[in-house]
């Protein structure tokens, strides 16, 4: 039997995806399973007991076709798509599979045989539903400790123990951000209780945000001086999730470096606002959601807010309160 998951474009989705794949593997051990995803998200399954084969998705008009030419050949018995672009229904009608699987999206989703809708938003929680409809036995209901990455993985040298702070502002998620002043306050009490290195992770386009951070931890009104190591824009995804796995605590909005944390089961803090933590929350037990309640919670980025209440009246007690519940947890368990 061959079977074929078309992914999703995000992180987060690649770890939502993890416990759909084992689910596969254990309910058809035999089978050949190939995943088609974005080059630089597969290398995060390279190494996985769960993908057979990892197919670049390339991008533009010719590489959609000669991907589908690739999908043809492949004659596969199940595809399911987890992706509801036009571009994924489009690999399905034309993959020539037995079987055609996927979520719903009316008209595209003529093409599929089987189909579930998306309760609330893309998520594990969906996959699963998907998989029960196909009367495949979800055998990983969470996706810790299923990232094929070792330790080991991460070039950088950090001394421990440390935290990584992921802000995560870049311009097409500022209405999740966190006010930097108060990552950079947090920053300066962890490291004053528990002596916690401070790291900044992030992509490029979160470079301004990380810089001001670090500026606000270099002008510490209380006549501190501490060292912030920025790896902003320096990991690939691969050595970022070994970075987390040896972190003592991670703090950051709702993104995909949060879900790397949260399946490497490092202890996780997460801040809510715009999203629903029901669906897209860390999945760990070492974590905890930081959120207000609000009647406009969740909007999921469809509204238009001009003082992101949300996000902006979160305190950075409440924060740390939760930091340091989980720290102390820790260190009790240890």
């Amino acid at each position: 039997m061959r079977i074929c998951v078309v992914h999703l474009n995000q992180i987060g989705d690649l770890a939502f995806s993890l416990p759909l794949l084992k689910s596969l593997r254990d309910g058809h051990p035999g089978a050949e399973i190939h995943s088609v995803l974005k080059p630089g998200i597969g290398k995060l399954l390279e190494g996985s007991p769960f993908v057979d084969r990892i197919i670049p998705k390339p991008g533009g008009v010719r590489g959609t076709l000669e991907l589908v030419r690739a999908l043809r050949r492949n004659s596969y018995d199940l595809l399911i798509s987890l992706a509801r672009s036009e571009e994924a229904f489009l690999l399905a009608a034309l993959s020539g599979a037995g079987k055609k699987a996927g979520f719903a999206r009316f008209p595209w989703d003529l093409c599929l045989d089987v189909k579930e809708t998306v309760a609330g938003h893309n998520s594990s929680f969906n996959n699963a539903k998907l998989l029960r409809r196909l009367e495949i036995p979800v055998t990983a209901e969470t996706y810790v400790g299923l990232l094929p990455v070792s330790p080991d993985e991460c070039p950088e040298a950090v001394p421990a123990p440390y935290a990584v702070f992921s802000a995560g502002a870049s311009p097409r998620r500022l209405v999740k951000a966190w006010d930097e002043e108060k990552f950079a306050g947090l920053i300066v009490e962890l490291n004053a209780r528990f002596g916690l290195v401070p790291v900044l992770v992030g992509a490029d386009d979160t470079r301004e945000s990380n810089d001001r951070i670090k500026d606000a931890v270099g002008h510490d009104p209380r006549g501190r001086h501490i060292a912030v190591i920025d790896l902003t824009g320096r990991l690939g995804l691969r050595a970022l999730a070994a970075l987390l796995m040896r972190a003592g605590l991670f703090v950051g909005i709702d993104s995909g470096v949060m879900h790397l944390a949260s399946a490497s089961d490092t202890p996780v803090v997460a801040l809510f606002g715009p999203t629903d933590p029901f669906y897209v929350g860390p999945q760990n037990a070492r974590s905890v959601v930081v959120s207000q309640d609000l009647d406009c919670m969740p909007c999921y980025l469809k509204r238009t807010c001009e003082d992101v209440r949300c996000m902006r009246g979160l305190s950075m007690e409440k924060v740390l309160a939760a930091c340091a519940g989980l720290v102390e947890g820790t260190a009790r368990a240890d």
